[in-house]
């Protein structure tokens, strides 16, 4: 199951991804190394970083939990608004 997550940081997102970024980083690696991970890139405004979008490839909606559950910039409160959707990402992307 494909997803894309678009967060948006919290008023003191940036502060807060100083400090949870280099633990974010280290989980967003061992996700690329196994294939959960397919695109990711920071939302930027008037040249200031200020959110997130990720595109997971998971085999249920039950990683996407447990990824939720431990991601640093969720419970670190680096993201304030966090959409997700289910998406399909065509063979030519994977």
């Amino acid at each position: 199951m494909n997803y894309i997550v678009i967060a948006r940081d919290h008023k003191d997102g940036l502060e807060k991804r100083k400090i949870h970024r280099d633990a974010h980083l280290e989980g967003v690696k061992k996700m690329k190394e196994i294939g959960e991970i397919v695109f990711a890139t920071a939302l930027i405004e008037d040249e200031k970083m200020v959110g997130s979008v990720m595109v997971f490839d998971f085999s249920s909606e039950v990683e996407l939990e447990e990824w939720k559950s431990k991601e640093p910039y969720i419970l670190g409160g680096v993201w304030d608004d966090i959409e997700i959707k289910q998406c399909a990402i065509p063979p030519l992307f994977m």
